[in-house]
């Protein structure tokens, strides 16, 4: 069987998307702000962040216009720190409608992409992400994935049991 770049590609993303969600769901919103450790990412601030990261590239690469109101980017961008305020956060309905909208637009972009697309390069702001456009699906399901785990450590710390046993 020969699976293409792009179907690798979409089945890394949706995967660590799945996986991601699973231990996601089994969160209770009104721990969405629990650090397991001082300063460290809590579930609002991942999910924020991975939406607001899937609208930076949108726009990067994709050409698209922003999806996100413009404070996000010091929310959820990069370099930004979680609070553990809720208050100074949107509400989780709206986190989470951007998040699962985003991707969806993510998937769709990417599995438009031509061969001769997804093999150019990215552009050199962004080549430190990845070589070509096929490349990248895998590091942002790396990243994904890190994130994944970062969720785990918060799960763990609320006292919740692994959800894949």
């Amino acid at each position: 069987m020969n699976v293409s770049a792009k179907e690798a590609g979409l089945a890394a993303m949706t995967f660590s998307r799945q996986a991601l969600t699973g231990f996601l769901d089994t969160i209770p919103e009104d721990k969405w702000c629990h650090q397991a450790v001082d300063g460290c990412n809590h579930p609002m601030w991942i999910v924020g962040h991975l939406a607001w990261t899937d609208d930076y590239f949108l726009q990067k690469l994709g050409g698209k216009l922003s999806a996100l109101p413009a404070d996000w980017g010091e929310k959820f961008g990069m370099g930004s720190a979680p609070s553990s305020d809720a208050g100074s956060y949107p509400p989780v309905s709206q986190i989470r409608e951007q998040f699962n909208n985003l991707r969806e637009t993510v998937l769709t972009w990417y599995g438009g992409l031509s061969e001769e697309q997804l093999s150019a390069s990215l552009p050199e702001e962004l080549a430190g992400f990845a070589p070509n456009h096929a490349s990248w699906a895998g590091t942002v399901a790396w990243h994904e994935g890190m994130h994944a785990g970062q969720l785990t450590f918060a799960r763990k710390s609320l006292g919740m049991t692994p959800v894949f046993a």
